[in-house]
């Protein structure tokens, strides 16, 4: 019950400051640990509210992935599909989503192809000036 009303205080705040929005993050976690139903939505609002930077969203996927994999799934795949993200923390969203759905992350993303493995660099000789 504490977590809970800790997790309200810090989200009624009208103005956030950045620190508040880590504050918010922090909060959700740990309601989801004491009320994973709670917790899954507290988590699912920080991943929708776009004041929150890409990192934070994606780790919010990532811990709704814990409690609540329905949730998570369809919030990684927003991710996924959204340009506003970083190429790398799609990436890492969509081979996330495919731990926690293998469906939807086998269903084709529009604009977004996951970055293939390359192979090690051959070795250069030393250049001489």
């Amino acid at each position: 019950m504490l977590h809970s009303l800790r997790y309200r205080q810090v989200c009624s705040v009208g103005f956030m400051y950045e620190d508040e929005h880590d504050d918010r993050f922090e909060a959700a976690a740990r309601l989801a640990e004491v009320d994973p139903a709670q917790g899954a939505a507290a988590l699912r609002s920080i991943v929708a509210d776009e004041a929150f930077d890409p990192d934070t969203r994606f780790e919010a996927a990532a811990r709704l992935a814990e409690v609540d994999p329905a949730q998570a799934a369809e919030a990684l795949r927003s991710i996924v599909a959204d340009d506003a993200f970083d190429p790398d923390i799609r990436s890492e969203a969509a081979a996330r989503l495919a731990e926690v759905d293998p469906a939807q992350a086998a269903a084709p993303f529009p604009g977004f192809a996951p970055r293939a493995p390359q192979a090690p660099r051959a070795p250069q000789a030393p250049r001489r000036w």
